[in-house]
This record gives structure tokens, sequence and C-alpha cells, in this order.
């Protein structure tokens, strides 16, 4: 009998310390100290981007929320050699341009398997954001152990408001988005609604997927899933993660008690949103093959509607260069 009773009274202490663990595990979040709780990292991927890079790891690395900082340089020109000397920046140079989601890889692995990092994040080099944000995002991860992926609202250059999230597309949306009336119509409409949603959201806005600028996740989701999917090189990565984490049980939010800037300049029918059209689409493509989400009839109606958007886009991007060379030339 006194056997059972010694158990009985070790289960009683066992069961006082894990709610003694849990009321001050809800005290730290109520007072948003996340300081000794967790360990949390963040992703900087480099390309070509040298002084934005270093300004912000350097930011980065005075903020209480973030133990480790991981610099990754994706094979660029950039060079930073002794530029690094804080104990929180850890720098990785990769031998090949490996693309969005296999370079951020590298640097995941080395926050989750090196550092024990329980929350990561991606930053862009170019993106702003304060301690407090990090703080809030941690905060909501561990509230509800479910999010996998959270981002904060966001703006564009000079505080301009711009589209927050992004829906998993249709493929009477996908046809619609290859052709330029039809998608500049859409998108408009899209950041009014966006933001409105978010400023009224009470806590956590729950949304498909999040922007590849900066965000965080939990990196027990990341285990899981085998960290990013590395089949695409750029662009469109957003969807694959979401539609990912959707299929393990996990959900994707927003919350509005933080924000970033995303200091992006998006040039008119530039070479570069030549390219970035293009991968969209071609990601948009292994989307579909990658969960079977069309028929084959589909597919090809989807390839014939991308052609010819490509083609559009390329004869609008001609036209529009040869109108701006033509009144340099005479200006």
């Amino acid at each position: 009998m006194g056997y059972y009773c010694k158990w009985f009274f070790r289960i009683i202490k066992c069961k006082e310390r894990i709610c003694l663990v849990k009321y001050m595990k809800k005290r730290m979040l109520e007072i948003g100290d996340i300081s000794g709780t967790l360990c949390c990292g963040v992703v900087i991927l480099n390309y070509n981007s040298h002084n934005l890079t270093v300004t912000l790891a350097e930011k980065l690395a005075n903020y209480k929320s973030i133990d480790k900082i991981c610099v990754v340089d994706n094979c660029s020109k950039d060079e930073f050699s002794g530029e690094f000397n804080h104990h929180k920046i850890h720098y990785i140079k990769n031998s090949k341009n490996l693309g969005y989601s296999a370079g951020n890889n590298v640097g995941l692995k080395y926050l989750i398997n090196e550092c024990n990092c329980e929350f990561v994040f991606i930053a862009n080099p170019d993106v702003e954001f304060d301690d407090n944000t990090i703080c809030q995002m941690c905060n909501q991860m561990q509230k509800e152990d479910g999010l996998a992926i959270i981002a904060t609202k966001r703006y564009g250059y000079r505080g301009e408001k711009i589209h927050q999230y992004f829906d998993f597309p249709t493929f009477r949306v996908s046809i619609k988005n290859c052709f330029a009336i039809i998608r500049k119509n859409f998108r408009r409409d899209r950041h009014i609604t966006q933001n409105n949603e978010i400023d009224n959201s009470k806590e956590v806005f729950y949304v498909d997927a999040v922007p590849g600028a900066f965000f965080g996740m939990r990196s027990s989701f990341l285990l899981k899933n085998n960290f990013l999917y590395e089949g695409i090189f750029l662009y469109g990565e957003e969807i694959i993660l979401g539609r990912q984490a959707r299929n393990l049980g996990y959900k994707v939010g927003i919350i509005n008690t933080g924000e970033y800037y995303h200091n992006h300049i998006q040039k008119r029918f530039s070479e570069s949103n030549r390219k970035m059209f293009w991968y969209d689409r071609c990601s948009l493509i292994k989307y579909y093959q990658l969960f079977r989400l069309l028929k084959w009839y589909q597919m090809i109606a989807l390839k014939i509607a991308i052609l010819l958007g490509t083609l559009e886009y390329n004869c609008m991007y001609l036209f529009y260069t040869t109108v701006k060379h033509f009144r340099q030339s005479i200006g």
C-alpha cells in the first residue's frame, strides 16, 4: 500500500510542475517576454545585395528577440570576408546559385540542426522590421501550436499599401492571370480587400500562403516537411509551402500587431519583370503537377494560355521600350 501511495504523490508533484511551467509560459506571453523560452533564428539570403545584407544583419544582431542570424550568399559577386564580427552572425558561401528555396534551406538547416532554433525566419535583404515584430510573431506561434507559418502586415516602398497574402490558385484564375488587362484589375482590387481584412482582424487572419520577403516558421513543421521544396528556382514558392502546411494539418496566418516594409522598387516592363513573369508561370505549372490538382486537358489549356500571355507580355515590353527610347532620342 505504501508503494502505491509513494507513486501517487510523485504523480501529483509532477502534475504540479507541469501546471507551473504552463502558468509561467502564459505569463511570459502576456508580458511579451520570450527570452529564455526558445531559440529564434533568421536567414538572410544574399545575391548581389551586399550593402543591404550587411545593414540588415548588423541591425538584427542587436535585437533581443533574435539569438542567431545566418547570412547565406547564393554564389553572388559580393565578398563578405571580415564583414561579420558579431557573435550572433554566421556566414555561409554557397558554391553555386541554388535559387530561393534551396539557398534558404542552407541557412534554415544550420539554424535548426546546429543552433536548435525553435522558430526560424526568412528575411530578404531589402526588408525592415523592428524587434517587437519578431516578439509578436514568436508569441503568437507559442500560443497556437497549429500555426506553422506566420507573417505580419506589410507595406511597400515608401509605405504604400500592397497585397498581403496569396490564395491557392484555381484553374479559372490561373488562365485569367496570364493576360495583362484582367491581371491588372484583379491585382488592384486584391490590395484593397486584403488590407481591410487584416486591419479588421482581431488576432490572426488565416490565409493560404504569405509573401516570401519576410515570414516565420515553426521548426517542427520544417522537419516534417523536409524543409522548403527545392523543385522551383525562383518565384511561386509561397503557394507550394502553404499547400504543404495545409496537407500536414497546419495553419498559415497574418497578425496586425506587427509590420514590416519591403523596400522593393518594381519597374514597369523591365527585363527582371519579364523573367519574373515566366518563372512565376513555370512555378504555377509545377504547383499543379506536384499536388495533381488539374486534369490533363486543363493542364494543356493552361500551358497554351501561358505561352499566349508570355507573347503578349513580350510584345508590350518591346512596344514600351521602343517608345521610351524614341522619347529619349528626341528629348
